[in-house]
C-alpha cells in the first residue's frame, strides 16, 4: 500500500499526459540532429538511490508509465535496496527483489517513493517470488516488460524466468509471458493472466497506444540474433485476443507472426513523434551503440538504423543494454531515452551500486 501522503499527492496532481497520435508525416523526414547524455536526470536517479533508509538503490528495466493520478510509475526489474554507504557501496545483506516500481512527478523532476510490498526492511517483489539474494535464485521469477494503463487498470507485461546451468550472470532463460493487472493507486496485484508464448516471441517489450489499438512489440531470438515482431489489441482488451502482424496483413494465429526487423536489442522503444514512429535500440547482443529507425506506420517498415549514441560505460566487465523511450517526460522537439548498465561480476555492483543505475540520453529532433 502507498502511504497516505503519497495517495494525497496522487489525488492532487491533475496534469494530463496523453500523447497525441501523429498526424500525416511531413514532406521532410524527421531527423535526429543531436544526442547528449542527460546528466541532470541521471544524477537525479543517482541521488534518489543514495537517500538514507531502505528504498530503491539501483535496478534495471526502467519502463515509465503515466498513471491516472497524473504521476509516472517507473517499472524496474532486479532491484537492490539501501541503505547505500557514503562511497556508493552496498552491503551484501541489502534487500533484493526481482521487480519494483518508483513513483515520480509527471516531469520526473521529483522522484517520490519506492513501491514494493512487504515490511520496509523486507521488501517483496511486486509480482512473483522474492529471492533470498541475487546469487540464490527461485525456481521461477518475473521480470517486467512494458506497462500501460488499459481499461483503468495498470497492466504490466511479465516475463517468467527460470534458472539454467549457464555461468552467471546469464544463468537464466525466459519460459513464458503473463499479464499482471495491478491497481494503479495501491499497486496491489489483482490477477496474473497467461499471454501468447509459443513461437519463441517475448511479447510486450514495448506497448504503444495509437488510435483504437494498443500495439504490442515483441522480440524473437536469443543471444546475438533478435527480431522484432508486432501484435495489436483493441483498447481496453490487452488480455486478448490479439491480432498478429504477418508479411501482408493481420492474423489471429501467432504462428504467422512475421519478422519485421532484425538486429534489435532485448528491449527497445517505439515512439510516435513528429508524424513518424521512431524505434531506438541497441544491436542484438551486448553492444554500446544505440541506433534509430524510422517508419510512417506502427507496422513499419523501419528503415535507417543510424547510430545516435555510444554508451561510455561499456567495457572492463561492464555492459550496457535495454533501451526504453520516455515520451511522457520529453519536451517538444526532444525524446528522452534510457539504457541500463550492469557488470559481469556481482561483486562490482556491491562495491559501486551506481554501476547498476540507469543512464539517460536526450535526443534532439528536427525536420
Amino acid at each position: 500500500m502507498l502511504p497516505r501522503r503519497t495517495l494525497a499527492l496522487c489525488a492532487a496532481v491533475t496534469t494530463t499526459l496523453a500523447l497525441a497520435a501523429p498526424a500525416a508525416a511531413a514532406d521532410r523526414p524527421l531527423r535526429i540532429v543531436g544526442a547528449r547524455a542527460d546528466t541532470a536526470l541521471t544524477q537525479r536517479w543517482q541521488d534518489f538511490g543514495r537517500r538514507p533508509g531502505v528504498g530503491w538503490a539501483a535496478a534495471d528495466g526502467t519502463y515509465s508509465t503515466p498513471l491516472p493520478s497524473g504521476l509516472v510509475a517507473w517499472l524496474f526489474n532486479d532491484t537492490f535496496f539501501g541503505p547505500v554507504r557514503a562511497d556508493d557501496s552496498l552491503p551484501e545483506s541489502a534487500p533484493f527483489t526481482h521487480n519494483s516500481a518508483v513513483l515520480s512527478t509527471p516531469d520526473a523532476k521529483h522522484l517520490l517513493t519506492t513501491i514494493a510490498p512487504g515490511l520496509p526492511k523486507h521488501p517483496q517483489s511486486l509480482v512473483g517470488p522474492t529471492p533470498q539474494s541475487p546469487g540464490t535464485p527461485n525456481d521461477h521469477w518475473y521480470w517486467n516488460g512494458d506497462g500501460i494503463v488499459d481499461g483503468g487498470e495498470l497492466q504490466v507485461i511479465e516475463f517468467e524466468q527460470a534458472p539454467t546451468d549457464d555461468p552467471p550472470p546469464f544463468n537464466f532463460a525466459w519460459t513464458r509471458t503473463k499479464l499482471a493487472t495491478l491497481d494503479p493507486f495501491t499497486f496491489r496485484l489483482e490477477k496474473l493472466t497467461d499471454l501468447p508464448s509459443a513461437g519463441g516471441v517475448q511479447w510486450g517489450t514495448e506497448l504503444m497506444r495509437d488510435g483504437a489499438w494498443t500495439y504490442i512489440y515483441g522480440v524473437e531470438g536469443d543471444g546475438f540474433t533478435k527480431y522484432l515482431h508486432l501484435a495489436r489489441a483493441p483498447l481496453g482488451r490487452l488480455a486478448g485476443p490479439w491480432q498478429f502482424r504477418t508479411t501482408n496483413g493481420w492474423s489471429a494465429d501467432p504462428a504467422t507472426s512475421a519478422r519485421l526487423l532484425g538486429n534489435v536489442g532485448s528491449s527497445f522503444g517505439v515512439t510516435p513523434v513528429g508524424g513518424e514512429y521512431l524505434l531506438t535500440t541497441f544491436d542484438s547482443g551486448l553492444t554500446d551503440t544505440i541506433h534509430a529507425y524510422h517508419a510512417s506506420s506502427p507496422v513499419g517498415p523501419f528503415t535507417g538504423g543510424e547510430t545516435v549514441y555510444t554508451a561510455p560505460e561499456a567495457g572492463n566487465g561492464r555492459y550496457t543494454y535495454n533501451v526504453a523511450a520516455h515520451p511522457e517526460i520529453s519536451p517538444p522537439g526532444h525524446l528522452v531515452i534510457s539504457y541500463n548498465t550492469n557488470s559481469e561480476n556481482l561483486a562490482d555492483l556491491y562495491a559501486n551500486i551506481d554501476n547498476n543505475r540507469p543512464r539517460f540520453v536526450d535526443l534532439q529532433l528536427s525536420r
